[in-house]
């Protein structure tokens, strides 16, 4: 199952994917990114929710990633998964944004027992 919605703002529209892009849900995402594709319009699809990418899958985006569309990522199976799409992929203009948050680094100093 996969919930694909689309948000139009001027010229930027983003695609939000959640579930598992396979099977005929690769077909649908395409579609929706094909409709949506114009000249003057910049595309972002938000990869955060997703939970599965097969094989069909995985070649949608990198074909997304190719035409120049911005992939927002989060996670690390994601960002790897994405990561490996891109370096084999790449393109001038497309980007990878990953909205990961930086947590505030813990204090590695640790007190250490002699023993005498």
């Amino acid at each position: 199952m996969l919930r694909i919605r689309i948000h139009e703002d001027g010229n930027v529209c983003r695609l939000e994917l959640a579930g598992r892009l396979e099977g005929p849900w690769v077909a649908e995402t395409e579609n929706a990114w094909r409709v949506s594709l114009r000249p003057d319009r910049k595309i972002e699809v938000d990869l955060r929710q997703l939970t599965g990418v097969d094989n069909a899958g995985r070649d949608l985006l990198a074909a997304i990633h190719r035409a120049g569309a911005c992939l927002i990522v989060e996670g690390v199976w994601l960002t790897a998964l994405i990561g490996d799409i891109t370096s084999q992929h790449s393109c001038e203009g497309a980007m990878v944004q990953s909205s990961s948050k930086r947590l505030p680094r813990r204090s590695t100093s640790r007190q250490q027992e002699s023993s005498k």
